[in-house]
This record gives C-alpha cells, structure tokens and sequence, in this order.
C-alpha cells in the first residue's frame, strides 16, 4: 500500500526525509525520494543523510555509531532539525541552515556537509573498476583482464550449517570484512584522496546454473592501519528484478550472460591517500533472509527441498563496477 509511479505526482506535501548510510530503512527513503522527483520534478521534498543508523536517525544523540566515532559536524539534534523544519512549513520561519539543497549529505571522513539538487549531482565523474580473478589475489583493476579469465564459485543452499556465518556485519570498523558466502576484490593503494559520493552502479559477468540468485555487494575502505571501514550497509537484491522492478526476468541456466545493476544504498566518504578499496560479492544464505534457490518458480513458494545441486558460478573478469566520485 504504497504510491506507485505516476501516483507520485500528486503528492504535494512538503517532506522531509531522514536517513543513514548504516539504516535499515535508507533503500526506502531513497525509493520514495527519487520516485518524487522523478514524477513531480518540483516536488519539495528533501532528502538529509549522514552516517547514521535507525536509532540514531529516531533521535539518538551518541557520538560514536557501533564504536565508530562520527566527525563533529554529524553530530546534529535531528529532532530539533524535525521542529525546525515544522516550523518553516507551518510557521514561515527559515528553513533550518543544514538544508541548503534537495540532498543534504555528510562526507564522512572530511568532516564536512555538501549539498546537490538531485542523487545524481553529488558526483561528477565515476570510476570504473574490473572485478579481476587474478592469479594470486582478486582485484579490482581499472584494466579489464582477459575476457575469458573467471573465478569459480560455489555455494550449497541445502547446507544450512554455515548459514550463521553468513550475517551481514555488525561492525562498522572491524579487522576483517564479512564475507558472507562471499568473494573480496582489492583494489591497489591509492595514490591520492578519493570522495565517494552516491550509488553503486555496475555490470556483473557471469555463467551459473540456477535461473535466479539472491545477491549481496558491500563495500569497504581499507585504511592503511589494516582496518576495514564498511562504507554503507551491504546492497542485497535479486537477480531477476535487478533491471526491472515490476516485471521478473530470469538468468539463463548455463549460459554466460550480463547483469547490470544500481545499489539501492549509497555512501559519502573520503577515502584516504594509501587506503585500498575492498568490494566483497556474495550470495544471500543468511538464517533471516528469504532464499532463492534458483528454480525459477515463485521464491515465496520454495522450500529447502528446491535447493537440488549447488549453485555454481563462474565471475568473469569483464564484471565492473562504477563508483560516483566528486574530483
């Protein structure tokens, strides 16, 4: 019970909208926001998100989220920035200063707010990285390898005694990443600061055996110090609705094919000098997550005993993806 398409024009309320790269609920706020833009352009609806969770985004007020310690400047009252903002819609006062543009966001690690007119306009120039096999360690090149270069993978859903291991990070900080049933590509240390700003965007190149796979992408920076910085929540979604929402698409069992897709969670952070970005693809397999065993038929209509033999995919190094970044 949701508004739908053109259904977004009519709404003309003023909304202001609040989120966290770390809320369970920013693909949702994302939706309705760039659904309200897309069909009523003029829409005064405003979008806020910094690096926050659910609780903090309800009205906490701590200054570190999971013992990460937020940069100064997120640490907003976003409670009062809600009465503030009631009192400009319904009293005309100004609207509160932090709200310059339609998206308000924190760059985190550069201690600093920025502001664009749409999701869009918070890059100008994106970086293409190649999900490369390598020989010895999986990289995410700005060179594609040989086309034909794959890295295999396999994944039994009908065993469910690793599936504990398989949630997502708790952690934004941590040693390690979390793998999640899944394969990590590193990039090489950078030479200069890079500022990421947006969607994850990308192409992934691919043979597998199954019709449908439910897929997870996350991403991390690794600071020099060996630690590792989960960037925003992980992107899940399935493979057959990646390119259309309304209509299902199923892969083609045993066959090389392209899937494109655009990360419904986004980030803003300044990746440092001598850091290394680390991009970890998995399958979904988590114990409170629904499981796509890749039949084809209805996934709410499937059991473990649709699992049949393991799911068997062979990346191949063409799969990318493109970072919106702000040079």
């Amino acid at each position: 019970m949701i508004p739908f398409a053109k259904q977004f024009a009519r709404i003309d309320i003023p909304v202001l909208a609040i989120t966290g790269y770390y809320a369970g609920g920013e693909a949702g706020t994302l939706y309705y926001f760039s659904q309200h833009q897309r069909y009523k352009p003029k829409a005064d609806h405003t979008l806020l998100i910094g690096p926050y969770d659910d609780s903090r985004v309800q009205g906490g007020h701590s200054a570190l989220l999971r013992d990460y310690p937020l940069d100064s400047v997120a640490l907003i009252d976003l409670r009062e920035l809600r009465y503030l903002w009631f009192d400009h819609v319904f009293k005309g006062a100004p609207s509160p200063a932090l709200l310059q543009d339609r998206v308000n966001y924190e760059v985190m690690g550069a201690n600093q707010w920025r502001h664009a007119p749409s999701l869009e306009a918070m890059a100008n120039a994106s970086l293409r990285l190649y999900l490369d096999p390598g020989a010895d360690q999986h990289r995410l090149a700005q060179t594609g390898p040989a086309t034909t270069a794959f890295l295999p993978q396999t994944i039994d859903l009908a065993d469910r005694r690793d599936a504990k291991t398989a949630l997502p990070p708790t952690n934004i900080v941590g040693k390690s990443p979390a793998l999640s049933h899944g394969i990590a590509y590193l990039s090489e240390p950078l030479r200069q600061p890079l500022e990421l700003n947006g969607l994850l965007k990308g192409s992934l190149d691919f043979k597998v055996n199954k019709m449908d796979l439910d897929l997870s992408i996350a991403l991390y920076e690794l600071l020099p110090n060996g630690n590792y910085v989960l960037l925003c929540n992980p992107y899940e979604f399935r493979a057959s609705y990646a390119a259309d929402r309304i209509h299902r698409h199923l892969l083609k069992a045993g066959e090389r094919q392209q899937l494109t897709f655009t990360s419904e969670r986004m980030s803003s952070r300044m990746i440092q000098a001598g850091s290394r970005l680390v991009l970890v693809l998995g399958i979904v397999k988590q114990p409170d997550r629904e499981i796509d065993y890749g039949t084809g038929n209805d996934v709410s209509a499937e059991s473990i005993k649709d699992a049949g033999s393991p799911i068997r995919i062979q990346w191949y190094g063409a799969s990318y993806i493109e970072l919106p970044v702000r040079r």
